[in-house]
């Protein structure tokens, strides 16, 4: 163990307190029963015999918006490629012919991003704020560079996984930042506004993808960010710097390397590469009696016992640890968290193919009519944000936001082949809407509820969360999508092949079928899409009853008092000098 006090200035606190919790942490011991573990205010200052040491020192005016700008440039650049893949994917299978793979386009970044956040959670804690940002920063244009250069469809799946694991770390090393450099009561309104670039981001890519797919080269969606990704070097090397009272966590390379939880990481990532398996083969190019989609099915349940049984044995070293976890505010903001970004994931992929497939729109032109939805969810993460900061409660607008999203998706779902313009507009604006209101939400209160030295690993189980959602959703949607379409094509017109049918892009089908097999493709993609949105409804239902069992609780707020204040109350509280 290295957690020592004077001789390492490194330390994120000094009292005896926190050595105790920190080594149990790296050596695998528990903490004391009697309930003596580290006290550490959500202001970041740290106690020690009723002193206060090193105060807080957070950013403020130009900059903490420099450091800001910084941030949301970074999450813009890894949001983008979230959805960029959809519409680059024809352009990937006109040139590699794996149909096959197109399932792993998409997929390679969730699940790498999903495996990885809690890892990035952890190496935020141990090692330089700074330098562990930017070297997710480098292994995300890293992995841009093999998907653009790539010669053959298994790099480009390559690309995207390690696109993803590096986007894992920008973006909870991004809310990390923010909890760290601002103050408190700044940071409700700050990650409001951080969802909101990330949302419009995220669905303003397929208008990009398109646009460089059909005007260029699909390679050229992964080019465009190395000039950008070079940009964010410089800023972060010029302006991002992590406050004094903040610091890592002194632990050798040896003990890091243990905290990280491999055999934990291993299992969850095996777990989801079975799950998309199975999903992918499923009733498409297998049958879903097939031994191989059986196996893969029996594997991923048994890996994430076998998960969940090797976080538990890991103790305080486990990715996920149960110390955080078992908190009811933890976990009841991790499930609606997984289950509202569900309903999110589904209609951010699936809206769009509605526009391309049924209308008949272009790329660009379905990315126009999915800006009402991008406007209202970035003015509902800010005024939530905002109304949050100044009540400082959040289950009430977690049950406002899913009450909203639910009736939005209510009427997404009710959208036909002749749905008019207003009609789908009117429904996205009320979903986009209560999705701005709630989904980022449950960061905020798990990091506000959190003790500052857990704060990276809280972090790191909710980007987890998000991108886990987007890894098991997207590809149950994808699945009953394919399998339903393919089913209605078999009844409506036995005489196209399914392998053809599925091949074509959304926005393709109308320059590839005409006449009746046109009619009878376009009636069974809304056949399919009608079953995501069905399953988009029920997601957004159950967040409503999940928030039900989140704590009505205020989030603290230190930021109104200074430590002097704080050393002062203390004081106070002294009875016949028995009592502190």
């Amino acid at each position: 163990m290295c957690c020592r006090d004077a001789e390492h200035p490194g330390t994120m606190a000094h009292s005896s307190e926190f050595e105790s919790e920190n080594k149990a942490e790296l050596d695998g011991s528990q903490p004391d029963s009697t309930g003596n573990g580290v006290h550490s205010p959500a202001d970041g200052t740290q106690e020690h015999n009723g002193t206060n040491e090193t105060p807080p020192d957070y950013a403020t005016g130009m900059r903490l918006g420099l450091i800001m700008f910084t941030v949301f440039v970074s999450t813009i650049l890894v949001s983008l490629e979230i959805g960029i893949i959809a519409t680059a994917i024809p352009g990937i299978t006109d040139d590699f012919r794996r149909l096959n793979d197109v399932g792993w386009y998409g997929s390679a970044t969730f699940v790498l991003a999903a495996t990885a956040s809690p890892l990035w959670g952890k190496l935020f804690k141990y090692v330089n704020v700074k330098w562990t940002y930017l070297s997710a920063v480098g292994i995300f244009l890293v992995g841009s560079v093999v998907a653009a250069a790539a010669p053959n469809s298994v790099s480009v799946i390559i690309g995207r996984a390690l696109q993803g694991w590096g986007a894992s770390g920008i973006l909870g090393g991004t809310l990390i930042i923010i909890n760290y450099v601002a103050p408190p009561r700044n940071h409700p309104l700050l990650i409001g506004s951080w969802m909101a670039v990330f949302m419009v981001s995220t669905i303003l890519g397929p208008v990009i993808g398109g646009a460089f797919t059909s005007e260029v080269t699909w390679r050229w969606c992964f080019w465009i960010n190395l000039p950008v990704g070079g940009l964010i070097v410089v800023l972060l090397l010029l302006f991002l710097r992590i406050p004094k009272h903040i610091k890592s966590v002194p632990a050798t390379w040896r003990e890091i390397l243990l905290t990280l939880d491999i055999p934990g990481f291993c299992l969850i990532l095996v777990s989801l590469v079975c799950l998309t398996l199975a999903l992918q083969w499923g009733g498409q190019t297998k049958a879903w009696n097939h031994g191989s989609v059986i196996a893969t099915f029996v594997l991923w349940i048994v890996l994430t016992i076998g998960f969940f049984v090797t976080e538990w044995l890991q103790g305080p070293r486990a990715m996920v640890p149960f110390s955080i976890l078992k908190q009811r505010t933890t976990w009841s903001n991790a499930l609606f968290c997984i289950i509202s970004y569900a309903a999110l994931f589904q209609v951010m992929f699936y809206l769009p193919i509605y526009f391309q497939s049924i209308h008949g729109q272009s790329a660009v032109t379905s990315g126009v009519n999915i800006l009402p939805f991008l406007a209202l969810s970035a003015v509902g993460s800010v005024v939530s944000g905002a109304v949050i900061g100044m009540t400082r409660y959040t289950q009430p607008y977690e049950l406002l936001g899913a009450l909203i999203m639910t009736a939005g998706m209510a009427l997404i779902y009710t959208l036909a082949i002749d749905s008019s313009q207003a009609m789908y507009i009117g429904a996205e604006v009320l979903f986009g809407f209560g999705v701005g209101i709630c989904n980022q939400i449950p960061m905020t209160a798990v990091q506000g509820f959190s003790k500052l030295e857990n704060v990276s690993s809280a972090t790191g189980i909710m980007v987890m969360c998000q991108t886990l959602s987007g890894a098991y959703f997207v590809a149950i949607a994808q699945s009953l999508f394919a399998n339903r379409m393919l089913q209605a094509i078999l009844t409506s017109a036995p005489n196209l092949s399914p392998d053809l049918v599925l091949g074509t892009g959304a926005s393709e089908i109308h320059k590839v079928f005409s006449g009746d097999d046109l009619t009878a493709v376009i009636g069974a993609y809304m056949v399919g899409i009608k079953d995501v949105f069905t399953f988009s409804l029920a997601c957004a239902a159950f967040a409503v009853l999940l928030t039900l069992i989140i704590p009505f609780k205020r989030l603290p707020d230190h930021g109104t008092k200074s430590a002097t204040d704080d050393a002062e109350a203390k004081k106070t509280e002294v009875v016949d000098g028995r009592k502190k």
